[in-house]
């Protein structure tokens, strides 16, 4: 969707608060809505509010022509293009964000996609929906659903995953040069969501996760 849900948002803004990334690759960025809350918090929280100071370098790639302000306003740049077909040059980014578009894609794609971008950055940034439903946005063919993602999707990857309030699932990966997540997170990860009662983010997934 050009906007999002805000069941994954606190999930999502704790990850970027925990990379502190100083490049964001906003990958489907819709009306903006992930390179305001971006910008916002790394670089008018630090108190640098004037466009001149900033230090955080905000990209997007929308496949899309939606217009909205936000686009010049927060972004350095917003590029029009299939992300499938540029995803070579998505290297270097510290965060690449992909908020609510994995769905879009049928598994395979989305998979090497996925593959493509730890490949070629330190960390991926991801929320999804954790139930498949029908969608259809300003006659655009993109924002149709494809596919619907679970935990197991991401075996492959080290990361973090969080489910939110049942609607969303956010998942952190570790590319090139990540500190975090680690390998012990994907294990930790595998043993939290088989367990009903702990699998969502709250205070007893937290204890659980310093046990195991």
């Amino acid at each position: 969707m050009p906007h999002s849900w805000h069941h994954p948002t606190a999930a999502m803004l704790d990850a970027v608060a925990a990379t502190q990334p100083r490049s964001v690759l906003d990958v489907g960025p819709g009306m903006g809505k992930w390179g305001f809350l971006c910008r916002e918090m790394l670089d008018w929280m630090p108190g640098r509010l004037d466009r001149g100071d900033w230090q955080v370098r905000i990209d997007g790639i929308e496949v899309f022509p939606y217009a909205s302000p936000l686009h010049d306003w927060v972004y350095d740049s917003v590029r029009r293009a299939d992300v499938r077909d540029v995803v070579d040059e998505c290297a270097g980014y510290d965060l690449v964000i992909l908020g609510d578009v994995l769905e879009h894609f049928d598994r395979e794609v989305g998979r090497g996609l996925l593959r493509a971008l730890v490949r070629t950055n330190r960390n991926v940034l991801i929320s999804t929906p954790v139930h498949f439903f029908t969608q259809h946005v300003a006659d655009n063919d993109h924002e149709q659903h494809r596919s619907v993602w679970g935990p197991t999707d991401f075996e492959e990857f080290d990361h973090d995953l969080w489910i939110q309030t049942g609607a969303s699932m956010v998942v952190l990966l570790a590319g090139v040069g990540a500190t975090i997540p680690t390998a012990h997170d994907r294990r930790v990860n595998r043993y939290l969501n088989r367990v009903p009662v702990v699998a969502p983010r709250g205070n007893l997934r937290a204890l659980v996760r310093r046990l195991v």
